[in-house]
């Protein structure tokens, strides 16, 4: 599949891409699945309710200037069991130049099994990369199990996922089609694993995690590590700031420290109820 654009093309498709991004961005402006944490958790929201998660980021790479990221994804639960998630990401500012929206990313998340306790909870989730900039022969995609532990919920509180401590463990595999080399794919193994806890106070959560690089890009390898805080205001609201550390390829035939610091906002809302 290979799409050369130029003039009014490229001008219309960078419209479309923008004009995409908004639409998600407004769309969640009432304003967990995931980001700015990368280990995903084996839930899913209620039946009917919709959940929003938007992050911006400043990434510092080593001999690089600095750059501005922004994502968000929307999700919302089909049934009791399945939910999509659909949304947007790669939008980045750096060297005084702005990509509009580098992925839509669609996925399907099924919950296996439902358990708060000592017996894991379990999902699975096969997630699919459209590029609408840059390389638009290379496709990605996943396909992940998820195994949590939700432990020492506190007592009264509504919300299940309302936890002490959680513990969370994705393995699978992310896969790359190119179109440009006869049709080449390849796949390779993906892990993580991160955990939840409450602190001094059962508002403010640490998270730590470690994974196999970014599980929407598929060149990016261990190590990968975050670490960060989450505010959790309700069940309905939590705030999270993250800082992130990789080992990327520089270019120049060695890997680089790649830092960045995120701030990630989830919200969960039931306009059909």
């Amino acid at each position: 599949m290979i799409w050369i654009a130029t003039g009014r093309r490229q001008t219309l498709s960078n419209t479309l891409s923008l004009l995409a991004f908004l639409a998600v961005t407004v769309w969640a402006a009432p304003s967990e699945a995931v980001r700015p944490f990368v280990t995903d958790d084996a839930r899913i929201v209620d039946k009917g309710q919709l959940e929003t998660e938007s992050f911006v980021g400043l990434e510092l790479i080593r001999g690089q200037k600095p750059a501005f990221t922004v994502g968000t994804l929307e999700a919302i639960s089909v049934t009791d069991r399945l939910q999509i998630t659909a949304g947007g990401i790669g939008q980045e500012y750096h060297d005084k130049r702005f990509t509009v929206l580098q992925d839509l990313v669609f996925q399907s998340k099924i919950l296996v099994h439902r358990s708060p306790g000592l017996i894991p909870s379990v999902s699975i989730a096969p997630t699919l990369l459209i590029p609408t900039s840059g390389n638009r022969q290379l496709w990605n995609s996943s396909a992940m199990a998820h195994i949590s532990w939700f432990l020492f919920t506190p007592e009264g509180s509504p919300d299940p996922y309302d936890n002490g401590l959680a513990i969370h463990l994705n393995i699978g595999t992310k896969s790359q089609y190119d179109a440009g080399l006869g049709g080449r794919y390849t796949s390779k193994l993906f892990w993580a694993g991160g955990f939840e806890v409450i602190t001094f106070t059962r508002e403010i959560r640490f998270l730590a995690e470690a994974f196999n690089g970014d599980p929407f890009s598929f060149q990016d390898e261990f190590p990968a590590v975050q670490a960060g805080f989450r505010w959790y205001k309700t069940p309905a609201v939590q705030w999270d700031v993250v800082w992130r550390g990789s080992r990327i390829g520089s270019g120049e035939g060695h890997k680089v420290w790649d830092n960045a610091v995120e701030f990630g906002l989830r919200v969960l809302f039931e306009p059909f109820k």
